[in-house]
């Protein structure tokens, strides 16, 4: 990868991790979860990076940003965060650069192994019951939320002058 590459690659992923751990953390954004977990609207970040930048960027700021939101709030399963949202991110950038129909249904995809991830981890930690209400929450609330953000921000951000730029900068070859 050239170096103005690899410099854009670093920038992009940098700017979408803080952005994500922002939006995870901050509070008010960020409510409490009946697994000890909380709800919020960082996945939008994760899969504006995905869907723009494609799953290299997008798996990437789904390990960084909300890594960082756990590491500050104290959220003992940042293991599983890792797993979940870097997941999330790769899966949501196969919808990059399709028509919106499809984009959607990779945030939808990839927020549902999100929301898996952390059902099966919750059902070996809290029980069957909390992991349920949790799912649905995952499901309902932060996926939900988050793709119908992402959904409303994604094509204006797509027809942007530095959008453009940097997807150009990014692109191989």
């Amino acid at each position: 990868m050239p170096t103005g590459r690899v410099a854009a690659f670093v920038a992009v992923a940098s700017v979408f991790s803080a952005l994500t751990a922002v939006l995870t953390y901050l509070p008010g954004l960020a409510l409490p979860s009946p697994t000890g977990g909380y709800t919020h609207v960082g996945d939008t970040a994760i899969y504006l990076a995905a869907l723009l930048f494609g799953r290299a960027v997008g798996a990437v700021v789904g390990l960084v940003g909300p890594l960082v939101a756990d590491l500050l709030i104290g959220y003992p399963r940042w293991y599983v965060t890792l797993v979940a949202h870097g997941l999330q991110g790769w899966i949501a950038g196969f919808g990059r650069g399709r028509r919106l129909p499809l984009q959607v249904a990779a945030m939808l995809a990839a927020g549902l192994v999100m929301s898996f991830t952390y059902f099966a981890a919750n059902v070996l930690v809290k029980g069957l019951a909390p992991a349920l209400a949790s799912l649905a929450r995952d499901v309902f609330g932060q996926t939900a939320v988050s793709v119908a953000l992402a959904t409303a921000l994604l094509k204006p951000l797509e027809r942007s002058q530095p959008v453009r730029s940097l997807q150009r900068l990014l692109s191989p070859g």
